[in-house]
């Protein structure tokens, strides 16, 4: 098993934004907002040269956090049968040393509600209340704050 994470154009990603998180979604559909800024980092994770996780980091603020200089993940998926098995953790920990690298830095996001506990066992809080994104589902507002060091 050689498990690489490269950064990525978006073009790379969409198949598993479309397979995970759009139920099969026409693919224009999978784009997000802020996909194609400079500043934006896509990023796969591979087992040998199979794709198996993906997740994109924007720069983008919440205006319900109170910070400077947030980024926000967004998209962030490992494809069915791969599920459970610690992709999502080596990845998102990627993500979190980029970010660790701007501190003083937030990373936040919108999280479905299936995936709470996961954030949470990774450090993440809880922003309010459950909201619903239209057809899409139940999600909560997470966030962690990144110090100098």
């Amino acid at each position: 098993m050689k498990i690489h994470i490269e950064e990525v154009n978006v073009e790379e990603i969409l198949p598993v934004r479309q397979t995970v998180l759009r139920n099969g979604k026409p693919r224009e559909e999978c784009f997000f907002e802020g996909d194609l800024a400079e500043e934006t980092i896509h990023l796969a994770l591979y087992n040998n040269e199979e794709l198996i996780a993906i997740a994109s980091v924007l720069k983008d603020a919440s205006e319900k956090i109170a910070t400077n200089n947030q980024y926000r993940l967004r998209g962030m998926a490992v494809v069915p049968n791969q599920q459970s098995k610690g992709y999502g953790r080596h990845l998102l920990l990627y993500a979190e040393d980029l970010i660790q690298q701007k501190a003083p830095a937030t990373l936040w996001f919108n999280a479905r509600t299936t995936a709470i506990e996961f954030y949470q066992k990774n450090n993440f809080q809880v922003f309010g209340k459950e909201f619903d994104i239209p057809n899409v589902g139940p999600h909560f507002l997470m966030f962690k704050n990144y110090e100098q060091t």
